[in-house]
């Protein structure tokens, strides 16, 4: 069963994993990009925005379930700002 966050908003147009392309991240080159060079005023590659993009997933991922794990333990089914808070507190 598809959780509610897997569900394409089109229904004719299939999310991409469903797809099976594992090198799409949720964000994008030029959002990383612009991040990177918000830090500095640096040159930017393309495989960096796309290592920094894998990386923020990654993280992103982790600290969800991590979230997750606290809003079911408190007997809610939604996630919150302070879910998200104390979460990122408990993976760092």
């Amino acid at each position: 069963m598809l959780q509610p966050w897997e569900i394409s908003p089109n229904p004719n147009k299939p999310l991409n994993h469903e797809y099976g392309d594992e090198n799409m991240s949720e964000f994008s080159v030029s959002t990383m990009d612009r991040i990177i060079r918000k830090a500095a005023k640096v040159r930017v590659s393309r495989d960096a925005a796309l290592e920094l993009s894998a990386i923020l997933e990654e993280y992103a991922t982790e600290l969800s379930n991590e979230a997750i794990k606290l809003a079911k333990h408190r007997g809610a089914k939604t996630v919150n700002e302070g879910d998200i808070r104390a979460a990122a507190l408990r993976i760092r």
